[in-house]
Protein backbone atom coordinates (compact mmCIF):
# COMPACT_ATOMS: atom_id res chain seq x y z
CA UNK A 1 0.00 0.00 0.00
CA UNK A 2 1.09 3.57 -0.57
CA UNK A 3 2.50 5.06 2.59
CA UNK A 4 5.07 7.41 4.07
CA UNK A 5 8.03 5.54 5.54
CA UNK A 6 10.69 6.65 7.97
CA UNK A 7 14.23 5.41 8.55
CA UNK A 8 15.77 6.49 11.83
CA UNK A 9 19.43 7.44 11.59
CA UNK A 10 21.76 7.33 14.56
CA UNK A 11 24.78 9.39 15.52
CA UNK A 12 23.77 12.74 14.03
CA UNK A 13 23.86 14.44 17.42
CA UNK A 14 27.58 13.81 17.63
CA UNK A 15 27.48 12.30 21.10
CA UNK A 16 30.82 10.87 22.08
CA UNK A 17 31.88 8.18 24.49
CA UNK A 18 33.31 9.32 27.80
CA UNK A 19 36.88 8.35 26.85
CA UNK A 20 38.94 7.18 23.88
CA UNK A 21 38.84 3.46 24.74
CA UNK A 22 36.12 2.74 22.13
CA UNK A 23 38.03 4.32 19.20
CA UNK A 24 38.65 1.56 16.67
CA UNK A 25 40.04 0.92 13.21
CA UNK A 26 39.07 -1.53 10.47
CA UNK A 27 41.34 -2.35 7.54
CA UNK A 28 39.72 -4.27 4.67
CA UNK A 29 41.37 -5.66 1.53
CA UNK A 30 38.77 -5.23 -1.24
CA UNK A 31 40.52 -5.17 -4.65
CA UNK A 32 37.21 -5.20 -6.58
CA UNK A 33 36.30 -1.68 -5.47
CA UNK A 34 37.16 1.19 -7.80
CA UNK A 35 39.13 4.20 -6.60
CA UNK A 36 36.83 6.64 -8.38
CA UNK A 37 33.86 5.39 -6.36
CA UNK A 38 35.71 6.01 -3.08
CA UNK A 39 37.19 9.40 -3.93
CA UNK A 40 34.30 10.86 -5.91
CA UNK A 41 33.08 14.20 -4.61
CA UNK A 42 29.52 13.50 -5.75
CA UNK A 43 28.54 12.60 -2.19
CA UNK A 44 28.63 14.69 0.95
CA UNK A 45 32.08 13.29 1.79
CA UNK A 46 34.66 11.00 0.27
CA UNK A 47 37.47 8.71 1.32
CA UNK A 48 40.89 10.27 1.75
CA UNK A 49 43.90 8.72 0.05
CA UNK A 50 46.90 8.67 2.36
CA UNK A 51 50.57 8.08 1.72
CA UNK A 52 51.96 5.07 3.55
CA UNK A 53 55.50 4.84 4.96
CA UNK A 54 56.60 2.96 1.83
CA UNK A 55 55.40 5.82 -0.40
CA UNK A 56 52.39 4.04 -1.91
CA UNK A 57 48.87 5.51 -2.07
CA UNK A 58 46.57 2.47 -2.17
CA UNK A 59 44.79 3.03 1.16
CA UNK A 60 41.50 4.96 1.30
CA UNK A 61 40.37 6.07 4.75
CA UNK A 62 37.39 7.72 6.42
CA UNK A 63 36.24 8.40 9.97
CA UNK A 64 32.76 7.09 10.84
CA UNK A 65 30.58 7.90 13.84
CA UNK A 66 27.49 6.00 12.65
CA UNK A 67 26.87 3.45 9.86
CA UNK A 68 24.60 5.67 7.76
CA UNK A 69 27.65 7.77 6.87
CA UNK A 70 28.73 5.08 4.40
CA UNK A 71 25.92 6.07 2.04
CA UNK A 72 27.23 9.64 1.85
CA UNK A 73 30.83 8.72 1.07
CA UNK A 74 31.88 9.13 -2.57
CA UNK A 75 29.29 7.49 -4.82
CA UNK A 76 27.78 5.86 -1.74
CA UNK A 77 28.48 2.44 -0.22
CA UNK A 78 25.10 0.76 0.25
CA UNK A 79 23.89 -2.80 0.37
CA UNK A 80 23.12 -4.19 -3.10
CA UNK A 81 21.09 -7.17 -4.25
CA UNK A 82 23.06 -10.23 -5.39
CA UNK A 83 20.32 -12.83 -5.63
CA UNK A 84 19.90 -12.71 -9.41
CA UNK A 85 23.54 -13.48 -10.12
CA UNK A 86 23.25 -14.75 -13.67
CA UNK A 87 20.80 -12.28 -15.17
CA UNK A 88 22.19 -9.00 -13.90
CA UNK A 89 25.91 -9.30 -13.15
CA UNK A 90 29.19 -10.06 -14.80
CA UNK A 91 31.70 -11.71 -12.49
CA UNK A 92 33.44 -8.37 -11.86
CA UNK A 93 30.14 -6.64 -11.08
CA UNK A 94 29.17 -9.44 -8.76
CA UNK A 95 32.46 -9.23 -6.86
CA UNK A 96 32.29 -5.44 -6.58
CA UNK A 97 28.77 -5.58 -5.16
CA UNK A 98 29.83 -8.29 -2.70
CA UNK A 99 32.79 -6.16 -1.61
CA UNK A 100 30.52 -3.19 -0.95
CA UNK A 101 28.10 -5.41 0.96
CA UNK A 102 30.98 -6.67 3.12
CA UNK A 103 31.84 -3.09 4.10
CA UNK A 104 28.22 -2.31 4.95
CA UNK A 105 27.75 -5.50 6.98
CA UNK A 106 30.86 -5.23 9.13
CA UNK A 107 30.46 -1.49 9.74
CA UNK A 108 26.83 -2.00 10.75
CA UNK A 109 27.85 -4.83 13.07
CA UNK A 110 30.46 -2.64 14.74
CA UNK A 111 27.91 0.05 15.52
CA UNK A 112 25.24 -2.48 16.48
CA UNK A 113 27.54 -3.76 19.19
CA UNK A 114 28.67 -0.27 20.23
CA UNK A 115 26.58 2.68 18.99
CA UNK A 116 28.92 5.07 20.84
CA UNK A 117 32.06 3.86 19.08
CA UNK A 118 34.18 5.73 16.55
CA UNK A 119 35.48 3.79 13.56
CA UNK A 120 38.42 4.66 11.31
CA UNK A 121 37.74 2.65 8.16
CA UNK A 122 40.59 1.87 5.77
CA UNK A 123 39.98 0.17 2.40
CA UNK A 124 42.88 -1.22 0.40
CA UNK A 125 42.18 -1.90 -3.28
CA UNK A 126 45.61 -3.07 -4.46
CA UNK A 127 47.68 -6.07 -3.35
CA UNK A 128 47.20 -9.54 -1.90
CA UNK A 129 47.14 -8.77 1.81
CA UNK A 130 46.93 -6.08 4.48
CA UNK A 131 50.53 -5.15 5.29
CA UNK A 132 52.03 -3.90 8.53
CA UNK A 133 52.60 -0.56 6.80
CA UNK A 134 48.82 -0.24 6.31
CA UNK A 135 48.28 -0.56 10.08
CA UNK A 136 50.87 2.12 10.76
CA UNK A 137 49.37 4.43 8.13
CA UNK A 138 45.84 4.17 9.54
CA UNK A 139 47.02 4.69 13.12
CA UNK A 140 49.06 7.72 12.10
CA UNK A 141 46.13 9.19 10.16
CA UNK A 142 44.00 8.77 13.28
CA UNK A 143 46.58 10.66 15.33
CA UNK A 144 47.48 7.54 17.31
CA UNK A 145 43.99 7.38 18.82
CA UNK A 146 43.00 3.87 17.64
CA UNK A 147 42.89 1.40 20.55
CA UNK A 148 41.86 -1.73 18.64
CA UNK A 149 41.88 -2.50 14.93
CA UNK A 150 40.32 -5.22 12.80
CA UNK A 151 42.27 -6.79 9.91
CA UNK A 152 40.15 -8.25 7.07
CA UNK A 153 42.52 -9.79 4.56
CA UNK A 154 42.79 -12.62 2.05
CA UNK A 155 46.24 -13.73 3.19
CA UNK A 156 47.63 -13.99 6.71
CA UNK A 157 50.40 -16.55 6.42
CA UNK A 158 53.69 -14.87 7.29
CA UNK A 159 52.03 -11.54 8.10
CA UNK A 160 51.00 -12.15 11.72
CA UNK A 161 54.58 -11.91 12.98
CA UNK A 162 55.05 -8.67 11.03
CA UNK A 163 51.88 -7.27 12.56
CA UNK A 164 53.24 -7.93 16.04
CA UNK A 165 56.59 -6.35 15.18
CA UNK A 166 54.79 -3.25 13.93
CA UNK A 167 52.64 -3.03 17.08
CA UNK A 168 55.43 -3.79 19.55
CA UNK A 169 58.72 -5.51 18.90
CA UNK A 170 59.46 -6.97 22.32
CA UNK A 171 62.78 -8.35 21.11
CA UNK A 172 63.88 -4.70 21.00
CA UNK A 173 65.26 -5.09 17.47
CA UNK A 174 63.05 -2.31 16.13
CA UNK A 175 62.98 1.34 17.08
CA UNK A 176 59.93 2.28 15.01
CA UNK A 177 57.10 0.14 16.38
CA UNK A 178 53.85 1.82 17.39
CA UNK A 179 54.22 1.09 21.11
CA UNK A 180 57.52 2.95 21.27
CA UNK A 181 55.87 5.81 19.40
CA UNK A 182 53.18 5.90 22.14
CA UNK A 183 50.43 4.65 19.79
CA UNK A 184 49.74 1.15 21.13
CA UNK A 185 46.81 -0.89 19.81
CA UNK A 186 45.42 -4.42 19.70
CA UNK A 187 44.75 -6.22 16.40
CA UNK A 188 41.99 -8.72 15.65
CA UNK A 189 42.66 -10.55 12.39
CA UNK A 190 40.46 -12.64 10.14
CA UNK A 191 40.81 -14.23 6.73
CA UNK A 192 38.74 -16.29 4.30
CA UNK A 193 38.14 -19.84 5.48
CA UNK A 194 36.65 -20.89 2.13
CA UNK A 195 37.87 -20.05 -1.33
CA UNK A 196 35.04 -19.11 -3.68
CA UNK A 197 35.52 -19.09 -7.44
CA UNK A 198 33.19 -17.00 -9.60
CA UNK A 199 33.36 -17.48 -13.35
CA UNK A 200 31.62 -14.99 -15.64
CA UNK A 201 27.92 -15.82 -15.21
CA UNK A 202 26.89 -14.00 -18.38
CA UNK A 203 29.19 -16.22 -20.46
CA UNK A 204 27.71 -19.47 -19.20
CA UNK A 205 24.28 -20.92 -18.64
CA UNK A 206 23.10 -21.09 -15.02
CA UNK A 207 23.44 -24.86 -14.97
CA UNK A 208 27.11 -24.62 -15.95
CA UNK A 209 28.10 -21.48 -14.01
CA UNK A 210 30.81 -22.02 -11.45
CA UNK A 211 30.24 -20.75 -7.92
CA UNK A 212 32.44 -23.14 -6.01
CA UNK A 213 33.96 -23.35 -2.56
CA UNK A 214 36.82 -25.26 -1.00
CA UNK A 215 36.75 -25.74 2.74
CA UNK A 216 37.00 -28.35 5.47
CA UNK A 217 40.38 -30.06 5.23
CA UNK A 218 41.48 -27.55 2.58
CA UNK A 219 40.63 -24.54 4.73
CA UNK A 220 43.31 -21.91 5.23
CA UNK A 221 43.48 -22.91 8.88
CA UNK A 222 43.16 -26.43 10.26
CA UNK A 223 41.38 -25.07 13.28
CA UNK A 224 41.53 -28.24 15.37
CA UNK A 225 45.21 -28.94 14.72
CA UNK A 226 47.09 -29.28 17.99
CA UNK A 227 48.72 -26.17 19.41
CA UNK A 228 52.18 -27.53 18.67
CA UNK A 229 51.38 -27.28 14.97
CA UNK A 230 49.79 -23.87 15.17
CA UNK A 231 52.39 -21.47 13.87
CA UNK A 232 50.30 -18.45 14.86
CA UNK A 233 51.10 -18.72 18.58
CA UNK A 234 54.44 -17.28 19.68
CA UNK A 235 55.93 -15.77 22.82
CA UNK A 236 55.33 -12.04 22.95
CA UNK A 237 52.63 -12.04 20.27
CA UNK A 238 50.27 -10.21 22.62
CA UNK A 239 48.95 -7.49 20.30
CA UNK A 240 47.44 -9.88 17.77
CA UNK A 241 44.34 -12.10 17.99
CA UNK A 242 42.83 -14.46 15.41
CA UNK A 243 39.07 -14.57 14.79
CA UNK A 244 37.60 -17.68 13.13
CA UNK A 245 33.94 -17.34 14.15
CA UNK A 246 31.27 -16.00 11.77
CA UNK A 247 27.55 -15.92 11.03
CA UNK A 248 26.46 -18.59 8.54
CA UNK A 249 22.97 -17.17 8.11
CA UNK A 250 21.99 -18.20 4.52
CA UNK A 251 20.51 -14.77 3.78
CA UNK A 252 23.72 -13.09 4.90
CA UNK A 253 25.88 -15.50 2.88
CA UNK A 254 23.88 -14.59 -0.21
CA UNK A 255 24.64 -10.90 0.34
CA UNK A 256 28.37 -11.33 0.98
CA UNK A 257 29.22 -13.71 -1.88
CA UNK A 258 32.93 -14.58 -1.89
CA UNK A 259 33.39 -12.44 1.27
CA UNK A 260 30.97 -14.62 3.26
CA UNK A 261 33.48 -16.91 4.97
CA UNK A 262 35.51 -14.34 6.87
CA UNK A 263 35.21 -13.90 10.62
CA UNK A 264 32.56 -11.58 12.06
CA UNK A 265 35.15 -8.85 12.46
CA UNK A 266 32.65 -6.00 12.84
CA UNK A 267 30.86 -7.84 15.65
CA UNK A 268 34.09 -8.69 17.46
CA UNK A 269 35.61 -5.24 17.03
CA UNK A 270 32.40 -3.64 18.27
CA UNK A 271 32.38 -5.87 21.34
CA UNK A 272 35.97 -4.92 22.20
CA UNK A 273 35.14 -1.27 21.62
CA UNK A 274 32.11 -1.51 23.93
CA UNK A 275 34.00 -3.35 26.68
CA UNK A 276 35.79 -1.49 29.43
CA UNK A 277 39.50 -2.22 29.11
CA UNK A 278 39.41 -4.85 31.89
CA UNK A 279 36.35 -6.70 30.57
CA UNK A 280 36.45 -9.97 28.63
CA UNK A 281 34.30 -9.96 25.48
CA UNK A 282 33.13 -13.50 26.35
CA UNK A 283 31.25 -12.15 29.40
CA UNK A 284 27.85 -13.83 29.04
CA UNK A 285 25.94 -11.18 30.96
CA UNK A 286 27.28 -8.25 28.93
CA UNK A 287 28.13 -9.37 25.40
CA UNK A 288 25.38 -11.42 23.73
CA UNK A 289 26.09 -11.44 19.99
CA UNK A 290 22.77 -12.27 18.39
CA UNK A 291 24.23 -14.05 15.34
CA UNK A 292 21.63 -16.01 13.38
CA UNK A 293 23.71 -19.15 12.65
CA UNK A 294 26.98 -19.01 14.61
CA UNK A 295 29.71 -21.00 12.92
CA UNK A 296 33.32 -21.21 11.77
CA UNK A 297 34.94 -19.65 8.72
CA UNK A 298 35.41 -23.15 7.26
CA UNK A 299 31.62 -23.24 6.67
CA UNK A 300 30.78 -25.30 9.73
CA UNK A 301 27.88 -24.29 12.02
CA UNK A 302 29.03 -24.44 15.63
CA UNK A 303 26.10 -26.74 16.39
CA UNK A 304 27.82 -29.35 14.20
CA UNK A 305 31.24 -28.99 15.87
CA UNK A 306 31.84 -31.51 18.65
CA UNK A 307 32.69 -30.37 22.16
CA UNK A 308 36.10 -31.96 21.76
CA UNK A 309 36.83 -30.03 18.55
CA UNK A 310 35.60 -26.78 20.12
CA UNK A 311 38.00 -27.41 22.98
CA UNK A 312 40.89 -27.94 20.53
CA UNK A 313 40.08 -24.72 18.67
CA UNK A 314 39.92 -22.93 22.02
CA UNK A 315 43.30 -24.33 23.07
CA UNK A 316 44.74 -23.09 19.79
CA UNK A 317 43.83 -19.61 21.10
CA UNK A 318 41.42 -18.78 18.29
CA UNK A 319 38.37 -16.61 18.95
CA UNK A 320 35.08 -18.09 17.76
CA UNK A 321 31.37 -17.94 18.57
CA UNK A 322 29.81 -20.54 20.85
CA UNK A 323 26.52 -21.25 22.57
CA UNK A 324 25.69 -22.18 26.16
CA UNK A 325 23.13 -24.83 27.09
CA UNK A 326 19.99 -23.20 28.46
CA UNK A 327 20.74 -19.86 26.78
CA UNK A 328 19.26 -18.98 23.38
CA UNK A 329 21.92 -16.42 22.40
CA UNK A 330 25.56 -16.89 21.36
CA UNK A 331 28.83 -15.53 22.69
CA UNK A 332 32.57 -15.41 22.04
CA UNK A 333 34.50 -18.30 23.56
CA UNK A 334 37.19 -16.01 25.03
CA UNK A 335 39.43 -13.03 24.31
CA UNK A 336 42.68 -14.80 23.39
CA UNK A 337 45.74 -13.10 22.02
CA UNK A 338 48.29 -15.21 20.13
CA UNK A 339 50.74 -14.94 23.01
CA UNK A 340 51.51 -18.03 25.06
CA UNK A 341 48.82 -19.05 27.55
CA UNK A 342 51.19 -18.42 30.49
CA UNK A 343 51.87 -14.80 29.50
CA UNK A 344 50.60 -11.85 31.54
CA UNK A 345 49.19 -10.60 28.22
CA UNK A 346 47.41 -13.75 27.07
CA UNK A 347 44.07 -11.94 26.75
CA UNK A 348 42.94 -8.78 25.00
CA UNK A 349 41.78 -7.17 28.26
CA UNK A 350 45.27 -7.57 29.76
CA UNK A 351 46.81 -5.69 26.84
CA UNK A 352 44.15 -2.97 26.73
CA UNK A 353 44.48 -2.37 30.47
CA UNK A 354 48.26 -2.01 30.46
CA UNK A 355 48.14 0.15 27.30
CA UNK A 356 45.63 2.48 28.94
CA UNK A 357 47.80 2.67 32.06
CA UNK A 358 50.86 3.55 29.96
CA UNK A 359 49.00 6.24 28.05
CA UNK A 360 47.65 7.75 31.25
CA UNK A 361 50.95 7.74 33.12
CA UNK A 362 52.73 9.28 30.14
CA UNK A 363 50.10 12.02 29.75
CA UNK A 364 50.49 13.04 33.39
CA UNK A 365 54.30 12.97 33.39
CA UNK A 366 54.82 14.57 29.98
CA UNK A 367 54.44 18.21 31.18
CA UNK A 368 57.40 17.64 33.52
CA UNK A 369 59.76 16.19 30.90
CA UNK A 370 63.02 18.23 30.96
CA UNK A 371 61.85 20.11 34.05
CA UNK A 372 64.21 20.91 36.98
CA UNK A 373 64.60 18.33 39.73
CA UNK A 374 65.22 19.42 43.28
CA UNK A 375 67.75 17.27 45.11
CA UNK A 376 68.82 17.05 48.72
CA UNK A 377 71.77 19.44 49.17
CA UNK A 378 73.51 17.06 51.58
CA UNK A 379 73.24 13.83 49.55
CA UNK A 380 72.69 14.96 45.96
CA UNK A 381 69.75 12.53 45.73
CA UNK A 382 66.09 13.33 45.13
CA UNK A 383 64.54 15.11 48.09
CA UNK A 384 61.46 13.67 49.77
CA UNK A 385 58.88 16.24 48.53
CA UNK A 386 60.00 15.72 44.92
CA UNK A 387 59.73 11.93 45.30
CA UNK A 388 56.21 12.25 46.72
CA UNK A 389 55.15 14.65 43.96
CA UNK A 390 56.38 12.41 41.13
CA UNK A 391 54.84 9.30 42.69
CA UNK A 392 51.50 11.07 42.98
CA UNK A 393 51.71 12.44 39.45
CA UNK A 394 52.59 9.05 37.95
CA UNK A 395 49.86 7.34 39.93
CA UNK A 396 47.02 9.75 39.12
CA UNK A 397 45.93 7.92 35.97
CA UNK A 398 46.08 4.59 37.80
CA UNK A 399 44.01 6.02 40.63
CA UNK A 400 41.37 7.00 38.08
CA UNK A 401 41.45 3.50 36.58
CA UNK A 402 41.04 1.95 40.03
CA UNK A 403 38.03 4.20 40.73
CA UNK A 404 36.54 3.18 37.39
CA UNK A 405 36.92 -0.49 38.34
CA UNK A 406 39.58 -1.18 35.69
CA UNK A 407 42.30 -2.06 38.20
CA UNK A 408 42.15 -3.82 41.55
CA UNK A 409 44.98 -1.66 42.87
CA UNK A 410 48.29 -0.01 42.04
CA UNK A 411 51.45 1.45 43.52
CA UNK A 412 53.96 3.92 42.10
CA UNK A 413 57.38 3.86 43.78
CA UNK A 414 60.56 5.90 43.31
CA UNK A 415 63.86 5.00 44.92
CA UNK A 416 65.08 8.29 46.51
CA UNK A 417 68.71 7.13 46.32
CA UNK A 418 68.85 7.51 42.55
CA UNK A 419 71.71 9.70 41.40
CA UNK A 420 69.72 11.96 39.08
CA UNK A 421 72.54 14.53 38.89
CA UNK A 422 74.72 11.95 37.16
CA UNK A 423 72.08 10.30 34.96
CA UNK A 424 69.34 12.95 34.46
CA UNK A 425 66.98 10.01 34.64
CA UNK A 426 64.26 9.14 37.12
CA UNK A 427 63.19 5.51 37.38
CA UNK A 428 59.62 4.89 38.52
CA UNK A 429 58.39 1.41 39.44
CA UNK A 430 54.67 0.92 38.90
CA UNK A 431 52.87 -2.18 40.11
CA UNK A 432 49.34 -2.85 38.86
CA UNK A 433 46.96 -5.44 40.28
CA UNK A 434 44.55 -6.28 37.43
CA UNK A 435 40.93 -7.33 37.59
CA UNK A 436 40.44 -11.07 37.29
CA UNK A 437 38.07 -12.87 34.92
CA UNK A 438 35.90 -15.79 36.10
CA UNK A 439 36.63 -18.11 33.18
CA UNK A 440 35.69 -21.30 35.01
CA UNK A 441 33.41 -22.10 37.94
CA UNK A 442 33.62 -25.30 40.00
CA UNK A 443 30.48 -25.94 42.04
CA UNK A 444 30.30 -28.78 44.56
CA UNK A 445 26.70 -29.85 45.06
CA UNK A 446 24.99 -32.76 46.79
CA UNK A 447 22.52 -33.83 49.49
CA UNK A 448 23.06 -33.76 53.24
CA UNK A 449 21.04 -34.91 56.21
CA UNK A 450 21.26 -31.48 57.88
CA UNK A 451 22.74 -28.03 57.41
CA UNK A 452 24.53 -28.10 60.77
Amino acid sequence: MNDIKFTKTNGGMGRKAANEDPISGLLMLLPELVASDLTSESGERYFTTIEKPDGTHDLYVAKLRYPEELASLGNGIVEQELSDLYADNTADQYKAKAAGNAVVYHVKEFFRMNPEGTLYLGIKIVGDFIAAADIEALQNWAGGSIRQCGIFTTKLDGEIGKYQEKCADHTLHSVSDLEREHKPLSLICTTNGCTMTVENPNDTTPSDAVLSFSHGAESHYKLTELTAGNQSIAAGRCNVSMLVGCDLDPELLGKLGHYAYYGCIGTCLGAVSKAAVHECIAWVGNFPLGLVVPGLICDKPISEVSDNDQDLIHKNRYIFVRTHVGNADNYFNDSHTLDEATSDYAYIENVRTIDKACRGVRANLLPYLNSPLKVDAETGKLDAPMVAFLETTAGKALEDMEKAGELSGYRAEIDPDQNVLATSQVEILIKNVPKGVMRKVHVKIGFTSSLN
